[in-house]
């Protein structure tokens, strides 16, 4: 079977932080022309430009996607922790699927651990992404996670010849602050 043929038995798919020995398999997939076509990226880069952005950053969570062992996909959420007007917000820098496993989930998996991180740990309120007209299946992923369209930017990306306008897109959460002890619950004492 082919690594895309749908009457395959359902996959598990791992994400895990990416790690030193993922860079020929992370490689892979940024110059693979499906993600140079929705990235800012050139087709082709040396291998020490791959290692510096994999390299680590507290304000940057750098995801791969396993599927029986392989690497099958790279995300990246950017994170404001030292700009105090910004700390509440993210960026979903990447969502990118190796050429043998499009179409398996991947980008949705690696999509959902994103948000999962932003809304239950990292306390971010506001998610944000770019995207490129004319991407219409990330579009509708991003959708389904609740990300809605803010602005278009206009002529924003130079791709195969011709300027793009993108997207701003952005999920919004709202902060839960308790309000105090729930009802019938216990009291407080109270100096």
């Amino acid at each position: 079977m082919s690594p895309a043929d749908p009457a395959e038995p359902e996959e598990t798919i791992s994400i895990r932080h990416v790690r030193p020995g993922d860079i020929g398999a992370v490689a892979e997939i940024l110059e693979s022309e499906h993600v140079n076509q929705g990235t800012q990226r050139l087709p082709f880069h040396p291998l020490s430009v791959i290692e510096a952005r994999l390299a680590d950053d507290p304000a940057k969570f750098k995801l791969v996607a396993e599927i029986g062992g392989r690497v099958a996909g790279y995300g990246e959420l950017e994170t404001w922790p030292d700009r105090p007007r910004l700390c509440h917000g993210g960026e979903v820098d990447m969502v990118a699927t190796h050429p043998a496993f499009r179409g398996r989930g991947v980008g949705r998996a690696l999509l959902a651990a994103m948000v999962d991180l932003s809304d239950r740990w990292l306390q971010l309120s506001r998610l944000q992404l770019f995207v490129w007209e004319g991407n219409d299946r990330a579009i509708r992923l991003y959708e389904e996670f609740g990300f809605a369209a803010e602005g278009r930017l206009r002529q924003f990306v130079f791709v195969d010849g011709v300027y793009r306008d993108a997207f701003l897109m952005a999920r919004l959460k709202e902060r839960q602050i308790a309000a105090g002890p729930a009802e019938g619950g216990p009291e407080l004492p109270r100096p």
